[in-house]
């Protein structure tokens, strides 16, 4: 029997608060990169609140005969500009560049919010407009960012190249799912679509974290061994 709503969000929660735990030990242990593993550990930190709060219902509304998650739309409203954030600062890519990925993200969440909440046609004019800021974030991370960083080794590009890929690949199922779901042709069910929203979120944040921790902490190793090589002056 396919569990329900409540089922898939609570594993969820669960799932986010496990992530949440190697960032706050890197934050502990290593002082050189406490930004980057506060950033990964505000990534689950704010997924498990929100799942939470799914899990007891909480924030739910109906709009256009839907039933809209407030805590999810406003989880990836936080948590994918922390993930954008944590990649532009791998490749020190400054200010503009994280601009620029923003409020891409951002308006590519606030259309898909709108194309939920309203009915008739012009939700997918909406959902279409969503596409096209995916499609220019897409741009950035492929395009742009990689010829204007300023990767500090050739691990953390390397770093950087496997989370962006994850990323995109991950990000460019949420349409898919947005069309098959209530949302969309409704080819999937409230529960099953929570399934697959969870199963999602837990590889594009649980995972990323999860990749990105065991990256920091070989570039941490890295430095180490590059300062007992330093010869230090007698």
């Amino acid at each position: 029997m396919l569990g329900t709503t409540t089922t898939w969000a609570t594993l969820g929660a669960i799932g986010m608060a496990l992530g949440t735990l190697p960032p706050l030990w890197g934050w502990r242990t290593d002082p050189d990169r406490r930004t980057h593993y506060l950033v990964l550990a505000g990534v689950t930190g704010v997924a498990a609140v929100a799942y939470t709060l799914m899990a007891f219902d909480i924030g739910a509304v109906s709009a256009s005969g839907r039933v809209v998650s407030i805590p999810r739309y406003v989880d990836w409203l936080i948590t994918t500009p922390l993930i954008l954030l944590f990649l532009a600062m791998l490749g020190e890519t400054g200010r503009g560049s994280l601009l620029r990925l923003i409020v891409a993200d951002v308006l590519l969440l606030v259309l898909g919010a709108v194309a939920v909440v309203i009915a008739g046609p012009i939700r997918w004019i909406a959902f279409a407009g969503g596409v096209f800021a995916f499609g220019v974030l897409v741009y950035e991370l492929y395009g742009r960012i990689p010829r204007q960083a300023t990767f500090s080794n050739e691990r953390t590009r390397t770093l950087f190249i496997t989370l962006r890929n994850l990323t995109i690949a991950l990000w460019t199922l949420y349409p898919v799912v947005w069309i098959l779901a209530p949302s969309g042709i409704s080819l999937l069910t409230r529960d099953m679509t929570m399934l697959v929203i969870a199963y999602l979120d837990l590889i594009s944040k649980a995972a990323f974290v999860a990749l990105a921790v065991d990256g920091l902490a070989t570039l941490a190793e890295d430095d180490a061994v590059d300062s007992e090589a330093t010869p230090t002056a007698d």
